[in-house]
């Protein structure tokens, strides 16, 4: 059996644009590895001014912003390149394989990195198989989300029932 706390995140929070300079220099926050759709961004849209006023925020406090996610690389690609970010698709999210990989290849680490996501059963649940904190946000346009989101979603609460 699977323990719940896998799917517990350290901190839940109204939005990213939550995640200040204080808190990051309070946690001691050097890299934020980022899950895109519905947690920075409508599914399948770019992102908005608050995401460009955040992300320089983050640039101004030398904190690295990291997209992972499970979507195409493409998808990925287009978000992150008006933003000068880096981004990493088919992340096959909860398995943290893929991630830890790219974690080697930056030298970021888990004690100064969190996981920001949308969702317990891919990003939160990845952020502790990562051994980082993690950060719950509220989902940004969940009228837009695929029936898979919505149903996954469900089943989310059901967990957070548990806690």
């Amino acid at each position: 059996m699977i323990n719940i706390q896998y799917f517990k995140p350290d901190f839940e929070l109204h939005h990213f644009f939550d995640i200040t300079a204080e808190w990051l220099q309070t946690n001691k926050i050097k890299t934020i590895f980022s899950d895109l759709d519905s947690t920075l961004a409508i599914h399948d849209q770019p992102g908005g001014e608050d995401l460009k006023v955040w992300i320089e925020m983050l640039k101004s406090q030398n904190v690295q912003l990291v997209i992972a996610s499970n979507n195409s690389q493409g998808r990925v690609e287009r978000f992150c390149k008006p933003f000068d970010i880096i981004g990493f698709g088919k992340c096959a999210k909860p398995l943290p394989n893929v991630l830890l990989k790219h974690m080697k290849e930056f030298g970021a680490t888990s004690n100064t990195s969190i996981f920001l996501g949308d969702q317990l059963f891919t990003d939160i649940w990845c952020g502790k198989l990562l051994d980082m904190r993690t950060v719950l946000v509220k989902p940004i346009g969940m009228e837009h989300e695929p029936i898979q989101i919505v149903l996954k979603r469900k089943l989310e609460a059901v967990v957070r029932k548990r806690w």
